[in-house]
């Protein structure tokens, strides 16, 4: 149980903070951030180096013992300031939700051009269908069916729906899994440009059940209430 008498000290703000292999997190850190708003908001624990942090933030961290974070010379930002301006909580839909519907829609489209070029180049004619599946690849009469997923965040995970699955464990489809993670995404322009992104490639392409993470229930009401 939390001690209430013991508060939080506030270090510094940071925003953009890559999510990628290539940012201060670990993978393990960045797969607790996406976690956390599976849970309403709330984080998750994880042992990882804080560092790389620190060093952003402009907060010595004395070699011999990187652990001990010097309070004293931190940039000394209250509450308030790391906060900000209070906004009404709103119940988050879930790890990896965008709720821009334009960046969202960048994000995707931007998946979907590097996934279509790189079934181009490999001799494929692609269709895109967006339902059930996104892309329709056929090679004379070879025929392989493609989900797309693109992120900002790293490769940890992606969120699928039923039919997505029913599809892909079916035995007369033949379907990759096509993700392209770190995105970056510039919403000063407009329309909206994407940019970069690292490629995970999952040929023949089957989801085990052990892989899936129950996200959210659809339950049946009883005929009769109570």
């Amino acid at each position: 149980m939390a001690d209430p008498r013991f508060g939080i000290e506030p270090l510094a703000k940071l925003e953009n903070v890559p999510l990628g292999p290539d940012g201060p997190l670990t993978e393990a850190g960045s797969d607790a951030i996406r976690r956390s708003g599976t849970d309403r908001g709330m984080g998750k624990i994880v042992q990882m180096p804080a560092q790389r942090l620190l060093e952003i933030a402009g907060i010595p961290v004395d070699p011999d013992e990187p652990e001990d974070v010097p309070l004293d010379r931190s940039p000394g930002f209250t509450a308030d300031q790391v906060e900000g301006k209070k906004k009404p909580q709103r119940r988050r839909r879930g790890a990896g939700y965008i709720s821009d519907p334009k960046k969202r829609k960048t994000i995707e489209e931007h998946a979907e051009a590097l996934a279509t070029i790189h079934y181009e180049q490999d001799g494929w004619t692609v269709e895109k269908l967006g339902k059930p599946y996104d892309l329709r690849c056929t090679r004379g009469t070879e025929e392989r069916h493609v989900e797309v997923k693109g992120t900002t965040g790293a490769a940890t995970s992606v969120e699928l729906t039923i039919n997505e699955v029913l599809h892909a464990r079916d035995k007369d489809n033949t379907v990759d899994l096509y993700v392209v993670s770190d995105i970056r995404v510039d919403t000063q322009t407009d329309p909206y440009t994407a940019s970069g992104g690292s490629v995970s490639h999952y040929r023949d392409w089957e989801p085990a059940e052990e892989d899936l993470r129950p996200r959210k229930y659809e339950y049946r009401l009883p005929h009769t209430p109570a």
